[in-house]
């Protein structure tokens, strides 16, 4: 349970690397393919609106694709781009960016489908 400045909980995950040559079978951003990195963290998720409306300008297209700040306290250098963080409801999401600040660490972050 996160406190009021950090109300949600999240673990992030980082994608196993697969350095064999050849043909693979997928082992792209699935669960089984990931190594855990931390759990239980508290954050706090927001949803920032970038992009244009899309050209079909049809009216239920949504105005942009939504990034997701997810912010917390780590050290640095504990998240990297393309890490996965999955929250207390079971929504994943992709590191974009993580930058880290003197007090928190921000992950501007992309929504996985399920």
């Amino acid at each position: 349970m996160g406190c009021f400045l950090y109300p949600r909980t999240i673990s992030i995950n980082r994608p196993k690397s697969n350095a064999a040559p050849g043909a693979q079978a997928y082992s792209g951003v699935t669960p089984q393919n990931e190594t855990v990195l931390f759990t239980g963290i508290a954050a706090h998720i927001e949803a920032e609106r970038i992009g244009t409306a899309p050209a079909s300008n049809l009216p239920a297209n949504t105005q942009g694709e939504p990034i997701y700040l997810i912010i917390f306290k780590l050290p640095l250098g504990s998240v990297k781009n393309r890490d996965i963080i999955i929250d207390d409801q079971s929504d994943r999401y992709q590191v974009i960016s993580a930058d880290w600040g003197p007090l928190v660490t921000t992950c501007r972050s992309k929504k996985l489908e399920n």
